[in-house]
């Protein structure tokens, strides 16, 4: 045997307000709506990867271009070392005077010093 309840129902009066609608947010929403809630998700994986793919790009241009620039360095380098021994080379005294002839150039007869103490700046040539 169901017992059954009868409902009753009031009658309301003519002048009472109506009830007002609860707003629904803009989240409530969402979080109802599957497919909107799939579409926010699917938004913000996309915008993350997006920022890491830019993120190990620029990351990748930075090592490429720091071995560029090691590479770079290593040839000027030995560029230094090979011109330091050519300057040497040239500092020898045999070099000077081979380079002295060629230029035409003759040793001179009498040797001139220079009296820091009295007169600094001027040097005297012997030679009438």
């Amino acid at each position: 045997m169901v017992l059954a309840q009868r409902r009753y129902e009031v009658a309301r009066p003519a002048s009472a307000r109506p009830r007002r609608r609860r707003r629904i947010g803009i989240l409530r929403a969402f979080i109802r709506n599957r497919m909107a809630c799939v579409l926010v998700l699917a938004l913000t994986a996309s915008f993350v990867f997006c920022i890491y793919v830019g993120a190990y790009a620029r990351a990748t241009e930075t090592g490429y271009q720091g071995g560029e620039l090691l590479a770079q360095l290593k040839n000027l380098r030995l560029e230094n070392e090979r011109l330091r021994l050519n300057l040497e080379e040239l500092r020898q005294p045999d070099s000077i005077a081979e380079f002295a002839l060629a230029s035409g150039m003759e040793q001179g007869k009498t040797m001139v010093y220079l009296r820091p103490i009295e007169q600094p700046n001027i040097a005297r040539s012997l030679d009438p």
